[in-house]
């Protein structure tokens, strides 16, 4: 299993720290008359993760497209993580393409994503 290169924060910034509870794992069926009903469909589902990496070198960042693209199969395979929160280590994917916005000075850049937490 791939892990995060150690050279690179991990989705580090406060400001962009965002979790979102499982989805996807509840079947709701409408009824007639009364409230829905609903059960679960399985016992385990993926969380979202929303983060960012500020401050980012250009070195650094090459080193991401890297991973990103050559470990990852551009994007398609997961790799293991510490949560920034927690400390816990988690499997992630890339849920969608990743972005970059670069400072003003273009020497820093903010790497911006959304992950699946998988299960």
């Amino acid at each position: 299993m791939p892990t995060w290169p150690s050279e690179l924060p991990f989705f580090s910034s406060r400001s962009g720290y965002n979790l979102d509870g499982p989805d996807g794992h509840i079947l709701r069926s409408e009824m007639d008359v009364g409230p829905a009903k609903r059960r679960r469909r399985t016992s385990t589902a993926p969380q979202v993760f929303s983060g960012k990496i500020e401050r980012l070198t250009v070195a650094q960042l090459e080193t991401f497209k890297s991973f990103y693209r050559t470990t990852l199969g551009d994007g398609s395979l997961s790799f293991d993580a510490e949560d920034p929160l927690t400390g816990e280590t988690h499997r992630y994917a890339f849920k969608g393409p990743f972005s970059v916005g670069v400072h003003r000075n273009k020497i820093d850049a903010t790497l911006s994503a959304t992950l699946e937490i998988l299960p």
